[in-house]
């Protein structure tokens, strides 16, 4: 279970592969074999028309397989649970704002942390939301050990529509919110109650296979090809929606799609990399939105390997590869560089350095240092052998690099990253495995180096404290880095301007989570990042825009400056504001 990528982790993943295990589909069922599709109306209780209409969204991996317990990660549907759960928050990149969903108000004093929920938020069985559903959700949450209670004291429900949660100490605000980012109205008294009482691992071996609905949509049915859902009527913002039906349609990966789209047979692909000259062939009316991914390239290390653990040889690796040349690969519309791999997402890092940004080790974002590598790795007792980099005790600086089999933009990074590291000297092969044979080799520590996401992905990561921790923790796979007991141990490094400083990294984290504005938080972040950027527990290399499609000759879309423009995702957020409706 805790082999492969949580929720957010791999809602990050599709961004490469045009689709995780977790994706969806429903067949051909729109009746008329392409995307989207007219017919018959009718109205709705508020007397606007709906449209018998369909709207389809690529997507891949096969339904029968996938449910809706987004605890139960390595099965979860998360673009099925997009449609079905209404979320608490949302994230504008547009505007750097919180959108309410499912909330009607937010408010964080001191340490307090008060919801409250709509008036109209209900189930689509017709049974009315209350906060004792909200109550299993967070006792669930704790037994789970979601990343909220880290926060938290406890909690205390005042009335059917508002509860209070208790922050365990001073919290930066947007820590809260982002998390909150991460909850879903999916959780019913009635269905989940039972696993209150139950070891964690009961709930998070549960499959849910027939959601009770709060989203815009209701699930109808799920087979090989496809899931297929029905507009909600008991949807709050119901009216929003003026379609009957919402298909997401498995296809065998990138390719796939990309002809779907160029063919008119889908209306939609959630998360899909296109290089140009494939975007360049699609018709007229398919439309690019761009989200910060927040996400991206990167590479963990086993820290328990004889030569993969050295700092020295992590510091090589990162001379050694050009970055820049990963990107021209791999597709430079979409993707950038890391300024440096400190464990700040690229385009926040002059922000939360600051003065100290000037001083940070770039590792040559644009060349190959190779004669900084060879220094390195000498002066750690490293010579070639047979033209490969060995230790004083023979042990070779070579191994399996694994990377995401299917992902087509990462086996071009891979190939690029892996040429470069053997021209230099270190002798690696290429093993692509399906996503969780992947995550597997992680998970079990079963592996030196290989390709692997460095930031975890989503508006959260644009606060320092989430891909900082994550690097450390890295939860998604249980650790397998072997960072953790490093992470918890004091450690001496070079300082800033010359010296050393001393600091033990974990706490340091921790630290700009309990500051209540960017400004205390800065010098946290700055030492964090110093450390970061020194011992590199993983090397982010790459970070990119989510490039997501839709169409306009049918279905409208939300304007380009407009503060839903660029929510994850708009094929899920739109229905819910009215964006993305049926033209008629």
């Amino acid at each position: 279970m805790l082999a492969v990528a949580g929720a957010s982790g791999m809602a990050a993943l599709a961004g490469c592969s045009g689709g995780d295990p977790e994706s969806d589909g429903n067949g051909s069922g729109d009746g008329n074999g392409g995307g989207g599709g007219g017919g018959n109306n009718s109205s709705n209780g508020g007397g606007n028309q709906v449209y018998d209409a369909t709207y389809v969204n690529a997507y891949t991996g096969n339904p029968v397989d996938l449910h809706f317990n987004s605890q139960a990660t390595q099965n979860f549907s998360w673009p099925a649970g997009r449609a079905v759960f209404a979320p608490f928050l949302k994230y504008s990149f547009n505007k750097s704002t919180f959108l309410l969903g499912a909330l009607s108000d937010l408010q964080i004093q001191d340490q307090e942390v008060t919801l409250t929920f709509r008036e109209d938020l209900s189930w689509d069985n017709g049974d009315d939301w209350t906060t004792e559903d909200f109550d299993v959700q967070m006792q669930l949450a704790k037994k789970t050990g979601m990343t909220i209670w880290g926060y938290l004291d406890g909690y205390e429900i005042d009335d059917e529509r508002t509860a209070t949660l208790q922050l365990s100490g001073p919290t930066n605000p947007q820590i809260i919110k982002f998390e909150l980012t991460n909850f879903f109205v999916d959780v019913k008294k009635e269905v989940h109650g039972e696993f209150v009482d139950q070891d964690a691992a009961e709930f998070l071996q549960w499959s849910y296979e027939e959601p009770v609905a709060s989203g815009p949509f209701s699930f109808v049915t799920k087979d090989q090809q496809a899931f297929e859902f029905e507009r909600n009527e008991n949807f709050y913002d119901a009216d929003n929606v003026n379609f009957g039906t919402y298909l997401i349609e498995s296809y065998g990966g990138n390719t796939a799609q990309h002809q779907a789209l160029m063919g008119n047979q889908v209306d939609a692909a959630t998360s899909l990399f296109t290089p140009p000259e494939i975007k360049n062939q699609f018709p007229d009316h398919v439309v690019e939105v761009n989200v910060p991914a927040k996400w991206g390239y990167g590479i963990v290390f086993n820290h328990d390997d004889p030569v993969f653990g050295q700092r020295a040889v992590r510091q090589a690796v990162a001379h050694v590869i050009n970055r820049q040349a990963i990107v021209d690969n791999a597709g430079p519309e979409s993707k950038f560089v890391a300024p440096s791999p400190c464990g700040i997402a690229p385009r926040d890092q002059e922000y939360w350095l600051g003065d100290w940004f000037g001083d940070f080790e770039t590792y040559g974002p644009e060349s190959s240092q190779t004669d900084k590598a060879t220094q390195l790795l000498e002066d750690a007792g490293f010579s070639k052998q047979g033209g490969t980099w060995t230790d004083g005790d023979g042990n070779k600086a070579s191994g399996q690099y694994y990377t995401p089999a299917g992902w087509t933009d990462w086996t071009t990074m891979t190939q690029t990253v892996v040429s470069q590291l053997n021209d230099f000297g270190f002798d690696f092969s290429i093993s692509s495995k399906p996503t969780n044979d992947w995550f597997n080799q992680y998970s079990n520590s079963n592996f030196k180096m290989g390709a692997l996401y460095w930031l975890p992905g989503g508006s959260r990561s644009a606060f320092p404290y989430f891909p900082l921790y994550y690097q450390l923790w890295e939860s998604e796979i249980g650790g397998g880095h072997n960072y953790r007991e490093i992470a918890q141990s004091e450690q001496t490094i070079p300082a800033r301007g010359g010296g050393e400083m001393t600091l033990t990294p974990l706490d340091t984290v921790k630290e700009i989570a309990r500051q209540p504005s960017d400004e205390e938080s800065r010098p946290f972040v700055q030492e964090a990042a110093w450390h970061n950027h020194i011992d590199l527990p993983f090397l982010g290399l790459v970070s990119k825009f989510e490039q997501s499609w839709t169409t306009n000759d049918e279905w409208t879309v939300a304007p380009e400056g407009s503060e839903n423009r660029r929510v994850k995702w708009p094929q899920f957020w739109w229905p819910q504001t009215g964006d993305l409706q049926y033209k008629g």
